[in-house]
């Protein structure tokens, strides 16, 4: 069985907003409510390229109310750190930092979603970059949930459900419940074109964010050992297959 779900990355006030709604229509007309990664103080120079919206908050929360979900992503989008834990990028805005400094800056993100939105329970790190700092500057501060991992179903590990991110286009042949992130940013016409298609043609396999989230909690032991069981070689085999294609250069 598969089941997909999306992720929309670097969502913030100043972003490629055409294509933003664009992506915004197709969901609305299929009834998908993806994980929006909203990030909290933009500072990233490849995202300031485009204009400010100053109704930004305003839409998201708008699409928060008809059941999109807000998750922060990060701070400010820099590349101060590492790789962090999963070591998918060898920089990102988290991985190898103090805590104090990364505790500040979940603090502070969380805080400006907070007084925007609503409180968020989902992280997403910028370029994969955590590490175990990350994760107790996390728990101390309220969230349940990543969004990251390498693997084929939701697991739990260091008290949080993690929920696993391996594709970042729409892809067939794969069986879990995958969320595909992607990056509306940088989409061109053919990524439209072939996410539409890959929708039209899979929308009985795909799902809302929300019932992703709740997966885990739902199911029995016996469920939970055989997801622990499918995820191990899933994860040696991605890694592999991502070293040939990439090695450590992203």
């Amino acid at each position: 069985m598969s089941k997909f779900f999306f992720r929309l990355d670097d969502i913030a006030s100043n972003m490629n907003w055409d294509n933003f709604y664009r992506i915004k229509e197709i969901f609305n007309r299929y009834k998908i409510k993806p994980l929006i990664a909203v990030i909290p103080d933009v500072r990233d120079p490849k995202l300031t390229q485009w204009p400010e919206n100053k109704d930004f908050w305003a839409t998201i929360g708008e699409l928060n109310r008809n059941g999109w979900i807000v998750g922060q992503h990060g701070y400010r989008h820099l590349s101060e750190g590492n790789g962090g834990i999963l070591k998918i990028h060898n920089s990102g805005e988290f991985g190898g930092l103090d805590f104090k400094f990364q505790e500040s800056m979940i603090i502070s993100g969380k805080k400006i979603i907070k007084t925007n939105l609503v409180n968020p329970e989902i992280f997403i790190a910028p370029r994969h970059s955590f590490d175990k700092n990350t994760i107790k500057a996390l728990k101390i501060n309220g969230f349940n949930y990543i969004s990251d991992g390498i693997a084929l179903y939701p697991f739990k590990k260091w008290d949080f459900i993690w929920l696993p991110q391996i594709l970042w286009r729409p892809r067939k042949g794969l069986f879990g419940m995958i969320t595909i992130a992607l990056h509306p940013n940088t989409m061109i016409d053919k990524d439209f074109n072939d996410l539409e298609e890959f929708i039209g043609k899979n929308i009985k396999k795909i799902g809302n964010f929300s019932e992703l989230m709740a997966w885990y909690g739902r199911q029995n032991i016996i469920k939970k050992f055989l997801a622990f069981l499918t995820n191990q070689p899933f994860k040696i085999f991605w890694y592999l297959a991502f070293r040939i294609k990439y090695g450590l250069s992203r």
